[in-house]
């Protein structure tokens, strides 16, 4: 089980930004000003959107240091996944997200403890276990609690919520016993916990007071087909009837609707919503809206203090998914390290696998929408259970909804968010096919197959981040949270933006990557490959060269390179050692362990240095000679092996300027024959020496 990795509070040592001592203060214990650089970032909360500001802080400062707080005592883990591990899909190793500090980092991380008030003035956290600690910037990510209708009969035993670990572990106990579970709420939260409690045959009753379910996702067409899809599988659904009150003694025995139907069960399980966790932000005295009021970068009416995530309400909106929290936990990091960083909202998009049905909506589309938000065009073929619907405003994309499987519903959400043209061919199009781009497969990453590697470096597919930003992930920092891709170099950035329709970084992601150096050594490199492989080989010299050196006359034979068994082992082992450090070195972001030691551009351009250095030692050993038999075959294997290097490079550098298709198919292959070849080298190098030294 997680809690057996529960880890409590000690008086630890901490490095701050300055290398100093750090030390969580004696309870009454307070910071003076002189100390307060070398203070920590204390962070309330260990959830996903808790995880990821940790993670956007190292990445801006690896030397800052950091104490994370989480009240469950458990390792962190994936929310969203919470459902499905209920209903036996997946294992606890599943869900589990314990965080990979960087190397060097210095991250103090505090495990069922709580952190039970905060004084602004000292800027001090007291726990739960009576620790104060002292803190530069103050970061909440309290998240949210489920709430909690005011329902007679609401505090009976049989009632539950699914919102954390506890509360999976008890409705995991519960259902084997339970004959029949009502939900309470048709939403996403009720849904899938309705998946969750099914699996032992247990019959299942989801109720939902509005004339739909997932009436902030879907139009009443859309809800209606959602319903029969939800039915066909076994559940029982009741929509526009409410809860009147719970009915028992002590022990749950039905519940009875507003329409006076009585539904006899023995479990009850509510989800009809959530509300933001405020209470310690409210005690300390910060403005409180329906969340902690933030400003555009995140921070309180406390200008130490940060909320981010479901607590948290910018410009009167809470946001309650977790890809709006990322993006404000990477405005908080920067205004923290001092980088200007603007949050403006977020367009809320949902992309969920609702029990075995693909849901995607994005926009103001559902129950809350305005009837004057704009026209709607719709495609239906109930035979396949597919219903998409776009709404426009002023031949502009607002909002989109998706019923069922829907390969172009990532580029429909980047449509959205940039509120693109939608041109009358288009329009037709959607009508008659249901998509509003032609298929294209050479250029769109989403049509892929599953098993397509797009991640090269963490060897990652398609497939797996797909399935991760189906669960929520919706920006290129989200799917490296989740599953690793785009973490260590980054090329594959443009890829990602494009599966998770992440517009705003996907400008961004292929910018900086063609630095100067790494591009002058492939340029190198390619001229090297050409010289081999095109200009004749240097003939030795005839006679003896006369040079001028500071005045002396010196003889000298330039072909000594060839004719010196001296300087032939020389040039030789430089090419062997060059060619050995440049293997271990691609090895390393292979190996878990080694990825976060040191930055990706600088082990890159290592690299490309010795790949470079090696093929001019290359053109001294050999003076352009290929050689024959199997010399001729090392030569051959050198020079594919450097073009075939030349090519992944320029692609890890442009590619992002590149059809989709293109990119990965020279990706794919380059890196595979790069591989491949690397194989027979040390066969054919052995060869060599031992030819060399045994005539």
């Amino acid at each position: 089980m997680a809690s057996s990795s529960v880890k409590t509070v000690h008086e630890v040592t901490q490095k701050g930004r300055s290398g100093s001592d750090v030390a969580s203060l004696e309870p009454g214990i307070s910071a003076n000003a002189d100390e307060v650089g070398r203070l920590p970032i204390v962070v309330v909360g260990n959830g996903p959107v808790g995880m990821r500001v940790v993670a956007d802080l190292f990445a801006l400062d690896r030397k800052q240091a950091i104490v994370l707080y989480g009240e469950e005592e458990h390792l962190p883990y994936d929310r969203i996944k919470l459902s499905s591990w209920l209903a036996g899909e997946v294992d606890l190793d599943a869900i589990e997200k314990p965080y990979r500090r960087p190397f060097g980092a210095s991250l103090d991380e505090r495990y069922g403890v709580k952190v039970v008030s905060i004084d602004r003035d000292s800027r001090t956290v007291l726990d739960s276990q009576g620790n104060r600690t002292s803190y530069q910037s103050l970061i909440l990510a309290t998240g949210s609690t489920p709430h909690i209708p005011p329902v007679l009969g609401i505090e009976r035993q049989g009632v539950y919520t699914l919102r954390d670990m506890s509360d999976a572990l008890q409705l995991m106990a519960r259902r084997v016993r339970s004959h029949h579970t009502v939900v309470i709420g048709g939403g996403l939260l009720g849904l899938e916990a309705a998946r969750g409690m099914q699996p032992t045959n247990t019959s299942v009753t989801i109720i939902e007071h509005v004339d739909r379910l997932m009436a902030n996702q879907l139009d009443e067409r859309s809800g209606e087909l959602l319903k029969e899809t939800i039915e066909g599988m076994g559940f029982n659904v009741i929509v526009g009837d409410g809860i009147k009150f719970i009915r028992g003694t002590s022990q749950v025995d039905a519940v009875v609707l507003h329409s006076g139907r009585i539904i006899e069960c023995d479990t009850v399980v509510v989800a009809t919503g959530i509300r933001p966790n405020i209470t310690l932000a409210q005690n300390c005295g910060l403005s409180i809206g329906r969340g902690i009021t933030v400003d555009n970068s995140m921070r309180t009416s406390d200008p130490h203090i940060f909320a981010i995530g479901e607590c948290a309400e910018h410009d009167g909106e809470v946001y309650g998914l977790v890809a709006p929290g990322f993006e404000q936990a990477g405005v908080a990091a920067s205004a923290i390290a001092g980088v200007h960083s603007h949050y403006r909202g977020s367009i809320v998009a949902s992309r969920l696998k609702v029990i075995g049905t693909q849901v995607f909506s994005v926009g103001p589309v559902g129950y809350t929408a305005h009837p004057a938000a704009g026209k709607s065009l719709v495609y239906e073929d109930p035979d396949k259970g597919i219903y998409r619907k776009l709404l426009i405003n002023r031949d502009k994309l607002q909002g989109a909804i998706s019923l069922g499987d829907w390969p172009q519903s990532l580029r429909t959400q980047g449509a959205v968010s940039r509120h693109d043209r939608l041109y009358p061919w288009q329009r037709i199009r959607f009508r008659r096919t249901g998509n509003i781009w032609s298929d294209n497969a050479g250029n769109s990453v989403s049509s892929w197959p599953e098993s397509t590697i797009v991640c090269q470096c963490t060897n990652v597919n398609r497939g797996r981040i797909s399935e991760t930003v189906s669960q929520g992930a919706q920006s290129i920092e989200a799917i490296g949270l989740a599953c690793g891709a785009g973490t260590v170099c980054g090329s594959c950035k443009p890829l990602l933006a494009e599966l998770s329709g992440d517009t705003a970084s996907a400008s961004e992601a292929g910018t900086d990557r063609a630095r100067p150096l790494p591009l002058g050594l492939i340029a190198a490199s390619a001229a090297a490959c050409a010289a081999i492989v095109t200009i004749p080989r240097v003939p030795y010299a005839e006679t003896v060269q006369s040079v001028e050196l500071f005045g002396h006359s010196l003889s000298w034979h330039w072909d000594v390179l060839w004719r010196s068994g001296l300087l032939k082992q020389i040039t030789g082992f430089t090419v062997l050692g060059c060619i050995a450090v440049a293997s271990l070195i691609s090895v390393r972001k292979r190996v878990s362990k080694l990825k976060s030691v040191g930055e990706f551009d600088s082990w890159r351009t290592a690299h490309l240095l010795l790949s470079a250095f090696a093929l001019f030692a290359l053109l001294l050993h050999t003076g352009l000679r290929m050689g024959s038999g199997l010399n001729y075959l090392l030569m051959l294997t050198f020079v594919l092996l450097s073009v075939l290097g030349v090519s992944t490079g320029l692609i890890q550098l442009f590619g992002h300027k590149l059809a989709p298709g293109t990119t990965a198919f020279v990706r794919k292959h380059s890196l595979h024959w790069h591989i491949y070849l690397l194989w027979p080298v040390p066969l054919l190098l052995g060869w060599h020496i031992l030819k060399g030294y045994w005539y």
